[in-house]
């Protein structure tokens, strides 16, 4: 969000502090009511334009409890000629906050604002020369109680049972169907040339424009493409063949390039208004060691930050070509991650997965499917083709077989062990030949509800019908 100079007369030099203030009165703008649920205060905003506005918010709300503030009434009741600028910049985007997003940034807003306060206290006493340390290690020891949650603050106020927990008007949601839950860490995996940032760049249009994406529902949202890979001419050219409009792109060859998580310019991402950022690839939107848990652990915690910000975060990953279903790195992506999806190929009719030879096999099929999840375990089946603007669903290559294993457990497999049936399978061609996918596929089924098994005198597992 950029500031011309007529609204920098109350600005600070701390974004972060700026952006929070912004996003706190915008949304104190709309839902006046959150006041109720947090200890704030004017001290808590900076000297100025915010402070005020605070202050006459929060008179508005003791004298007439309003469901929102009258922009026009705030702006007579502030004054002076930035007003209605200052005003129209909170409202921009009309910015409405769930009350637990709200009270974490609050308390965001009150830890960078004692933290001014510490620093510029050390920095008067060393210039006037009377450095107290024992004041500045007093001074520490309360933001650390801030931080930490202990000073002054009775920690069975922080607990709510699960009834309390029933009663708050918070559900899942998706921003698109089963693949981005909201609020949420996102992760898709697949080997490199397989089509990630087509898929992206694809579910990205379809945000933006309110559309369905590989037959699946979308809820629009802002969307923010942060590149740090791809040459812009081949990116431009993608853009183009999918006609996308509205989602905006950082691209690394931008005058300011985007920040790597693991350095402290990733702060910047907070100014955005909350939406979804698609970071393509996650490797590249950082300097460290993938396979270290503990770089990866920061770059997943600073994701998990922006996540409790509201923002969906859906980073592109690469996999190993010699198996397309792993992602590569530490154990600490997917273990951090809320949602973790694997793009590979397979044979039509099977679920073996193709080795790579260089060349595209035309009969291969793509499946997109969960691994480790917080949410609704699914998986699809889709067609690529550039031309046409990338994925497509296709057929469910293994319906038939499920179809004809329903069919056989229902009748004369009714009661057969698991053995029996891979044997029937095998005798009439039904089905994947490799045993591991078969299982999946018997697994599947029952997930599904086309059968059921259970487990017999010798711990044989037992197929019977639903």
């Amino acid at each position: 969000m950029g500031f011309n100079a007529e609204k920098n007369f109350c600005r600070r030099p701390d974004l972060v502090s700026q952006e929070l203030s912004l996003s706190i009165l915008g949304a104190l703008i709309f839902q006046p009511s959150l006041i109720d649920l947090v200890d704030l205060s004017t001290e808590d905003f900076p000297i100025g334009m915010d402070r005020e506005t605070f202050a006459v918010i929060t008179s508005l709300w003791e004298n007439s409890r309003p469901s929102e503030i009258d922009p026009l009434l705030l702006c007579e009741k502030i004054g002076g000629n930035g007003a209605k600028v200052f005003i129209g910049e909170l409202m921009d985007g009309r910015v409405r906050l769930e009350p637990e997003i709200f009270r974490n940034r609050v308390s965001e807003l009150k830890k960078k604002r004692l933290t001014a306060q510490i620093l510029a206290k050390i920095e008067r006493q060393a210039k006037s020369g009377e450095l107290d340390l024992e004041d500045v290690r007093g001074d520490l020891a309360e933001y650390d109680r801030l931080r930490d949650n202990r000073g002054g603050v009775d920690i069975r106020e922080q607990l709510m049972s699960g009834g309390a927990l029933q009663d708050l008007n918070i559900e899942t949601s998706y921003t698109v169907e089963k693949v981005v839950p909201r609020r949420s860490i996102i992760v898709l995996h697949s080997a490199g040339g397989l089509g990630k940032t087509w898929f992206s760049l694809g579910m990205a249009g379809a945000i933006e424009r309110n559309e369905f994406f590989l037959g699946l529902k979308t809820n629009r949202r802002p969307v923010y493409y942060i590149d740090l890979e791809n040459p812009l001419p081949l990116l431009i050219d993608r853009i183009r063949k999918l006609n996308i409009r509205d989602v905006m792109f950082w691209h690394l060859g931008a005058n300011v390039p985007p920040p790597k998580l693991d350095t402290a310019a990733y702060a910047l991402y907070r100014q955005l208004p909350p939406g979804i950022l698609i970071f393509d690839t996650l490797r590249a939107a950082h300097d460290g060691d993938e396979n270290s848990s503990q770089d990866m652990a920061l770059v997943m915690g600073r994701l998990k930050e922006l996540r409790e910000l509201d923002f969906d975060i859906f980073l592109n990953h690469h996999a190993p070509k010699a198996n397309e279903r792993i992602y590569k790195g530490s154990t600490a992506i997917s273990d951090l991650a809320d949602h973790v999806l694997k793009l590979y190929r397979s044979r039509r009719g099977s679920l073996e997965e193709l080795q790579d030879d260089g060349e595209p096999d035309p009969d291969a099929t793509f499946v997109l499917a969960t691994g480790k999840t917080r949410f609704e375990p699914f998986h699809l089946y889709l067609t690529f083709n550039p031309e046409a603007g990338g994925f497509s669903v296709a057929e469910d290559p293994n319906l038939e077989a499920l179809e004809a294993l329903a069919g056989y457990i229902a009748g004369p497999g009714r009661g057969q062990n698991q053995s029996a049936v891979i044997e029937w399978a095998k005798t009439e061609g039904v089905g994947p030949t490799m045993r591991s996918s078969f299982l999946t596929l018997l697994n599947r089924g029952e997930r599904e509800g086309r059968w059921r098994s259970h487990r017999g005198s010798r711990g044989a597992k037992i197929y019977e019908p639903t």
